[in-house]
């Protein structure tokens, strides 16, 4: 099936994202990234898919154009009708809605905050990875007032 490359490249716009924080995330290259939203590549790994799906909290399906006429299609010329493949793509399915979900859960305040950290330089997030490492080791001592 054929990824829909119109769509990857719109749902990483649509969240602030470059081609390489993409790549990052997904444990490929920038160009690899780049050539998946030109459509010179266009059959992704189950594993880059599921990232993507991940990512950006969407079904695997809709990753694909024309999706579910093609999973319909190749699963009755492969003669597979065995519920552990059907089983296989909902576990996946539920997989990327349970993400989605705990993403949702954050309030606005939290969502702004992930969106500025995205949109900062490296020079602002070591700033603020090395804040809240410190954050966390001076939450982690104890308390002088506390008897031994």
């Amino acid at each position: 099936m054929k990824i829909n490359t119109e769509a990857i490249k719109q749902l990483r716009i649509q969240n602030g994202l470059t081609q390489n924080d993409v790549a990052v995330r997904l444990g490929v290259s920038e160009a690899t990234v780049s050539r998946y939203e030109s459509g010179q590549i266009f059959k992704v790994s189950p594993k880059v898919l599921l990232g993507y799906s991940k990512l950006f909290h969407v079904s695997i399906n809709s990753l694909y154009e024309n999706a579910e006429t093609e999973w319909v299609n190749a699963l009755e010329a492969a003669g597979m009708h065995d519920p552990r493949v059907a089983g296989f793509i909902e576990y996946l399915e539920e997989q990327a809605q349970k993400e989605a979900f705990e993403m949702n859960d954050l309030s606005a305040r939290e969502k702004e905050v992930i969106q500025k950290y995205r949109e900062a330089d490296d020079k602002i997030k070591n700033i603020v990875d090395t804040a809240l490492g410190v954050a966390v080791y001076i939450d982690e001592l104890p308390d002088p007032n506390d008897e031994v």
